[in-house]
């Protein structure tokens, strides 16, 4: 085995395996040279893994971007571990905010309220989704690492995206997760109104914790 070839699969393995791991998330941009300093080797092998993860499906080259990571729907495994994920991201950016002693804008927040729970109401879940990542990226302006927030939000977007496909497919689950959604809500962004920072991470546990057990007891 030649050395060329060697690199060339560390690469793959290294590539398909934050993949698989939801590390790199759909449509993120892979860049040759960032990734081969990474590793400490030269692009040509860099190359060649991308060439052969692009025939497998895991990523793809587009016009004028060239590589990025394809979109892929993850099996229930994935998604728990993309809610607790998330929980993390939710729970240091609430953690975050109480240290600084942020006070949100009272109106901003009632409105979002009233627009998740009408949503929920008239089980218009394509307008819930919607409703729910624009409060989350809301949310997401108040971390002090841009990184973080283009993160968190790189990480709710998929999830929604599953969520929408299931609820054409079936919506006797979102039905189920809908009601629980209509209590939660009220309560975290009561807390937040309040600057409840330790009640908020209370109903973010209870909300991630109700999604993860959907997913378990499918």
């Amino acid at each position: 085995m030649s050395k060329d070839k060697s690199y060339a699969e560390l690469a793959y393995d290294y590539l398909k395996d934050q993949i698989d791991s939801n590390m790199l998330l759909a449509d993120t941009h892979l860049k040759e040279v960032e990734i081969a300093e990474q590793l400490g080797m030269s692009r040509t092998p860099v190359r060649k893994a991308m060439a052969q993860l692009e025939v497998e499906g895991y990523i793809r080259i587009e016009p004028y971007k060239g590589a990025v990571v394809a979109k892929s729907s993850l099996n229930s495994r994935a998604i728990v571990e993309r809610l607790q994920f998330i929980e993390l991201l939710v729970m240091n950016l609430f953690q975050q905010m109480e240290n600084k002693a942020i006070t949100l804008d009272r109106d901003i927040l009632n409105d979002f309220q009233d627009r998740i729970l009408n949503a929920l109401t008239e089980e218009d879940y394509t307008e819930y989704f919607k409703v729910e990542y624009d409060f989350y990226a809301y949310l997401a302006t108040f971390y002090a690492n841009s990184y973080f927030r283009q993160v968190t939000l790189n990480t709710i977007h998929p999830l929604h995206e599953i969520y929408h496909k299931e609820m054409l497919e079936n919506r006797t689950t979102l039905e189920r997760e809908a009601h629980d959604m209509r209590e939660i809500y009220p309560n975290l962004i009561k807390a937040l109104i309040e600057g409840d920072y330790v009640v908020a991470r209370k109903q973010t546990r209870i909300w991630v914790n109700q999604l993860i057990l959907y997913q378990i007891n499918k």
